[in-house]
């Protein structure tokens, strides 16, 4: 039986522009490799240093924006647990429906088709983790979605930013795309320091090398 807690929304926000191109772009990539596949072994001994970083996920509430196919939402939602939650949106909705078969049998998750901006918390007392993989240089407004951030997190919240390349190769990626996202780029360390600053966040550690991008920030 579907999971009835997963849905796709008919997002509002269509009508503005850059949201919609960008959401044509990502249907027209829901099915390719780097969408769809499952992890390769690089991949998951990456996402093992990544869980190893962050720490015991059991009975957590986690955020994941631009979930996509639902690759990593899956790996989430066995971290949690029974105990735990995992609100996962996205701005496509071709990726968000892959994503809804994918989950299909997970009840701790729910999948919305929507940007993070128009994202509201179903808990007043918020999320323990806001996990953006593979996402934040899409954000169109980085700093009001750190702001953002601050509103769905609980007091001792937590931010991640990870990728499985680092920070040149994903602006490089990003500028030889040709596309709608083409100036989606990472903002570099001494940006990064400001936005999170004026969020009321502090950056506790910033990586980018072999093993990808992360970055973990928390309330300042």
């Amino acid at each position: 039986m579907q999971n009835d807690l997963v849905k796709i929304k008919t997002p509002e926000w269509c009508a503005k522009e850059i949201y919609s191109k960008k959401a044509a772009f990502f249907d027209n990539q829901a099915d390719a490799d780097w969408a769809s596949d499952p992890y390769g072994e690089s991949e998951l001994k990456k996402l093992e240093i990544l869980f190893s970083e962050v720490g015991d996920l059991s009975g957590k509430r986690i955020l994941e924006p631009g979930c996509g196919t639902g690759r990593l939402t899956t790996i989430l939602s066995e971290k949690v647990g029974n105990s735990g939650w995992v609100s996962a949106i996205d701005i496509s909705p071709e990726m968000t429906a892959r994503a809804c078969e994918r989950l299909n049998k997970c009840l701790n998750v729910k999948v919305d088709t929507l940007p993070l901006e128009s994202f509201v918390s179903p808990f007043n007392d918020g999320f323990d983790m806001v996990l953006c993989h593979q996402v934040f240089p899409h954000f169109e407004d980085k700093e009001a979605c750190l702001f953002h951030f601050k509103r769905v997190l609980k007091p001792d919240g937590v931010v991640v930013i990870f990728h499985f390349i680092d920070y040149q190769e994903i602006n490089n990626v990003h500028r030889k795309a040709g596309s709608v996202v083409a100036h989606d780029m990472m903002p570099d360390k001494a940006q990064m320091n400001n936005l999170f600053n004026k969020a009321g966040f502090s950056i506790r550690f910033m990586r980018s090398d072999d093993n990808g991008y992360f970055l973990y920030g928390d309330m300042a």
